[in-house]
């Protein structure tokens, strides 16, 4: 006699397979994201995670069937391999253009400049300032800025005045912590009052050289919605970051959410080219793995996100039963998978863009969802069983 029942093997191994994978692609899309394009990033991440997830599974399969005939259709495989390769790069290239629109031109540049005590070291002599001072001199002179400095608070330096008016402001005292949140909810509170008054077009470039001191996980929320105002006011955050133990994911998010830029630079001779980049108009890039901007919301840009997801995911569900299928049940691997791949789409979106998760963590929770599966095995029973 034979019992019908799920295998636990099954189901904790490709969970874990789906973690591990996901932890190896965070690491290479922390490393690649800023220099390689999205299409390029999105095509590597689900192939590599497509090879690996159907490997394990495969392997999971192996145990306990090694006399099984376990011979695998490779022109199916290879299809779904060259589909998924197709889907991954076509899917990053509509979800980044769907409802793009001709940047606008900058009209007035905010800087909010990191003033904290470890700029003494970073950047001693102040050439942030001839940074910027560089960055004004082909400026019309009615063109407007002005200036924040932020340490354990923020304060304005210089009100939104033309260029011709001068006074850039060199003398920082560089003391105190990192108070990004603060020095944004310093610049909102002046919005509010009038006291700084910001055109549509405004783009502000935020530089700073560490963690910031006054945010964790838990106000990560928080920092969204704040963000979410700036860029309801059409004002975009461009952030330049400074040597290897700046917040990168901080700015990131800042820049992701607002539809600005995120430069970083190892050392104060590139901050001339890091504040020019940071300045220039730029299309935004979405990217289905990443954070999308305030100024891309709608029903669309989430649905689209969805459905490619699951696609992808679907063709994962399909390449576990292609390589399982002649010495498995695999009904319940490709329904399982599939409903998988249905939650790691939506967990995605909802995660990142609604609740304002870490974004490293809603993309393991993805390959963990897409990795998920369920055998369905018969089991013999013993006579004392039954």
């Amino acid at each position: 006699m034979s019992r019908s029942r799920f295998s636990i093997k099954m189901l904790i191994g490709s969970i874990l397979a789906g973690f591990i994978y996901g932890l190896i692609g965070e690491y290479v899309y922390q490393n690649i994201e800023r220099t390689v394009s999205p299409v390029v990033i999105t095509t590597v991440y689900f192939t590599a995670l497509y090879l690996f997830v159907g490997f394990a599974v495969y392997m999971l399969g192996k145990l306990g069937h090694y006399y099984a005939d376990s011979s695998v259709n490779r022109r199916q495989w290879a299809a779904a391999f060259a589909l998924m390769l197709l889907l991954a790069a076509l899917f990053q290239v509509i979800y980044g253009r769907i409802g793009t629109k001709t940047s606008e031109q900058v009209s007035s540049y905010l800087f909010v400049i990191d003033n904290s005590g470890s700029m003494g070291k970073t950047d001693p002599n102040g050439m942030r300032y001839e940074a910027i001072q560089t960055l004004l001199e082909h400026k019309d002179p009615d063109f407007c800025y002005g200036i924040y400095h932020f340490s354990d608070s923020a304060q304005m330096v210089r009100n939104m005045e033309p260029v011709s008016e001068g006074g850039v402001g060199r003398e920082p005292v560089n003391q105190g912590g990192t108070a990004v949140i603060n020095a944004l909810d310093t610049i909102l509170h002046d919005l509010d009052e009038s006291t700084l008054q910001l055109d549509n077009h405004c783009r502000m470039i935020l530089l700073s050289d560490g963690y910031a001191t006054d945010l964790d996980e838990t106000s990560r929320y928080d920092c969204i919605r704040k963000l979410e105002q700036f860029a309801d006011r059409g004002i975009s955050i461009s952030t330049v970051g400074m040597t290897g133990d700046v917040d990168t994911q901080l700015l990131m998010l800042i820049a992701d959410k607002t539809g600005g830029t995120y430069v970083s630079v190892r050392n104060v001779e590139q901050l001339e080219q890091g504040m020019r980049q940071a300045a220039q108009t730029q299309e935004g890039s979405r990217n289905l793995l990443g954070y999308r901007s305030e100024k891309d919301t709608g029903i669309l840009f989430s649905a689209v996100r969805i459905i490619f997801i699951i696609c992808l995911g679907i063709l994962v569900a399909v390449e576990k039963t292609v390589l399982c299928e002649r010495f498995l049940n695999t009904n319940s691997v490709l329904v399982s998978s599939v409903i998988g791949s249905a939650l790691a789409g939506i967990c995605l979106e909802a995660g990142m863009n609604t609740f304002g998760l870490h974004p490293s963590v809603m993309r393991i929770a993805l390959c963990i969802l897409i990795a998920f599966t369920l055998l369905h095995e018969d089991v013999v029973m013993a006579a004392d069983d039954m």
